[in-house]
């Protein structure tokens, strides 16, 4: 039996407060690509869009501030979109696969997102796709 040694680099990426991270206009664009049902996403829009915030300070609420680029930490489908972005991502820089047939691999769970790749060099440019991917805030 042969035995094929690689060194492999890997960097664990996580996303403490993943779908805060995400353009809301993204997630949706994201569930039109997955062909979700017109109807639900528009459900879904509405409680990503026209959403606002106070603050308690000393007892008091400030006036209430508009949020508008990033989707809600906390709600029950927060992962989910968070998944269906990230999945979108890869699809579209050709990242899944297998790492034995290939130079690079990316595998996400929850708020993880896992690179691994055979070159010190191929796992700099992965994580800097990634990061300029238009999708997740910097």
């Amino acid at each position: 039996m042969n035995l094929i040694y690689a060194y492999m680099h890997k960097l664990l990426v996580d996303y403490a407060q993943a779908v805060v991270s995400v353009y809301r206009n993204k997630i949706i664009e994201c569930l039109t690509q997955y062909k979700v049902a017109a109807k639900l996403i528009r459900l879904i829009g509405l409680t990503l869009i026209n959403t606002g915030a106070r603050v308690m300070i000393n007892n008091e609420y400030t006036k209430e501030f508009k949020i508008e680029a990033r989707g809600k930490q906390g709600e029950r489908l927060s992962a989910t979109l968070f998944s269906s972005v990230v999945d979108i991502i890869l699809k579209q820089r050709d990242l899944g696969g297998n790492i034995s047939t290939r130079l690079k691999q990316c595998s996400v769970y929850a708020d993880d997102i896992l690179i691994v790749t055979r070159t010190k060099q191929s796992l700099i440019d992965t994580f800097q796709e990634l990061k300029i991917s238009h999708y997740i805030l910097d």
